[in-house]
C-alpha cells in the first residue's frame, strides 16, 4: 500500500511539538492538524509543518483525512479523546504513561480493540539502538542466566515545571508524579528487556518539591518472574540530571547504558555492533530519545499501511503501569506488594 497516512497531534505543549516534527518527517506519514485549545500554540506549530490549527478534538476526529489521532494531553484525559478517535475508526498513538492506573488503561486498550483500530502507547526508548541491542542479547542467552537487572534515572525539574501545569504532580490527574511521569521509562525497559516484575518493595517521597502532592524521590526493591532481582531509582529532585543508566548482570556477562548508549560490554564471543547510519544523523540521535521517537512514529505509519499491529501495542503498557501502582501500593502500605495485571 502505497497511501499517505494522516496524523493529528492532539495538544501542543512540551511534547506534542515533536509529535508533531515526526509525523511531518516520517516517510508516508503527513501532519494534517494540530489540535489545541491555546491558538497561540496551536497555530504556529500547525502552519509550521503545513497543517490545520483545531481547537475542539471532536472537530479532529470527523476528520476524513486524519488516519491516527496522536495523544500528547495531560494522563487523566488520554481515555477521554482516544475513545472518540477509536469510535470514529482512527487508529490511536498515546504518550506514556498510558492512563492514571490500570483500570483505565485497560479501558482504553478494550475501546480500541472493540472499534478494530490499533492503539500505541509511546516508550520510545524502546526502539533506540542500545536498549534493542541489550534485550536482543538478553533474550538469545547471550547473559546466561540474568541475575541482577538495575534502572537508574535521576532526573530534575524546577518547581515551575508542577506549578505552572496545573496538572503534574497529582493523584487525580497525573496518578502520581516522577515515578509515573519520568520512571516509567525506565520501569518499561528494564521489564522489556529481563521480564515481568512479580513483586516490589517501594519507598515514594516529597523531599525537595514539598509543594506537589505525589512523589519527587522514588526507589524500589523488585523481584522478576524469572528470579533475578533489581532497583529502579527515580527523581525529578537531583539537580543537575544525572545520566540515565541501565545494568544488567547474567552469569555469562554484564552490559552497561549510558543516556541508552552502550558504555560497557562484557560478553565473551558476542560483539555489541553500532547503530545504523539513519539512526546517528537524526536530531537528538547523541541522546537517544528523539531518534527512538522518531522510529516510533514511523513504526506507526507503516503498521497503518501494512494492516499490521505496532511493534508496541496497548497491551504492552499494562504491566510497567501495574509495577509503578504496586510501588505506590508498598509507600502506602509499608510493605512488599504483588504486580498484578486485572
Amino acid at each position: 500500500m502505497t497511501q499517505t497516512v494522516g496524523f493529528a497531534v492532539v495538544g501542543a505543549g512540551l511534547v506534542g511539538p515533536r509529535h508533531a516534527e515526526f509525523a511531518a518527517r516520517a516517510e508516508g506519514g503527513s501532519l494534517r492538524a494540530v489540535c489545541d485549545l491555546c491558538e497561540d500554540r496551536g497555530r504556529p506549530l500547525a502552519e509550521r509543518f503545513g497543517a490545520e490549527w483545531v481547537p475542539d478534538y471532536r472537530e479532529v476526529v470527523r476528520r476524513e483525512d486524519v488516519d491516527v489521532v496522536d495523544v500528547c494531553l495531560p494522563t487523566a484525559l488520554h481515555l477521554e479523546v482516544a475513545a472518540a478517535a477509536a469510535e470514529a475508526g482512527k487508529h490511536v498513538v498515546v504518550e506514556k504513561p498510558i492512563e492514571l492506573n490500570v483500570d483505565r488503561a485497560r479501558e482504553l486498550v478494550d475501546v480500541c480493540r472493540r472499534h478494530g483500530v490499533w492503539l500505541m502507547p509511546i516508550f520510545n526508548r524502546r526502539f533506540v539502538f542500545g536498549t534493542r541491542r541489550t534485550h536482543d542479547a538478553v533474550h538469545n542467552g547471550d547473559l546466561g542466566k540474568l541475575l541482577l537487572a538495575d534502572m537508574r534515572f535521576k532526573s530534575w525539574r524546577p518547581a515551575s515545571y508542577y506549578s505552572e501545569s496545573g496538572w503534574r504532580g497529582t493523584w487525580d490527574k497525573e496518578g502520581g508524579a516522577a515515578l509515573i511521569n519520568q520512571g516509567i521509562h525506565g520501569v518499561d525497559l528494564i521489564t522489556w528487556i529481563a521480564g515481568p516484575i512479580k513483586r516490589v518493595q517501594g519507598y515514594a517521597r516529597r523531599l525537595r518539591h514539598h509543594h506537589i502532592e505525589a512523589d519527587d524521590t522514588t526507589i524500589a526493591v523488585y523481584e522478576y518472574q524469572s528470579g533475578a532481582v533489581g532497583v529502579i531509582e527515580c527523581t525529578t529532585s537531583v539537580q543537575p540530571r544525572q545520566p540515565d543508566v541501565l545494568e544488567l548482570h547474567g552469569e555469562r556477562g554484564s552490559i552497561a547504558l549510558q543516556n541508552y548508549r552502550i558504555v560497557r560490554w562484557d560478553v565473551d564471543g558476542v560483539e555489541p555492533g553500532e547503530p545504523s547510519s539513519e539512526e546517528r544523523a537524526l536530531p537528538g540521535a547523541d541522546k537517544g530519545v528523539d531518534a527512538g521517537h522518531f522510529f516510533q512514529i514511523q513504526d506507526m505509519v507503516y503498521a497503518v499501511r501494512d494492516r499490521r499491529p505496532p511493534v508496541i501495542t496497548g497491551e504492552d503498557a499494562l504491566h510497567s503501569l501495574a509495577v509503578v501502582q504496586a510501588i505506590y501500593e508498598s509507600e502506602r502500605t509499608g510493605g512488599p506488594v504483588d504486580v498484578q495485571v486485572r
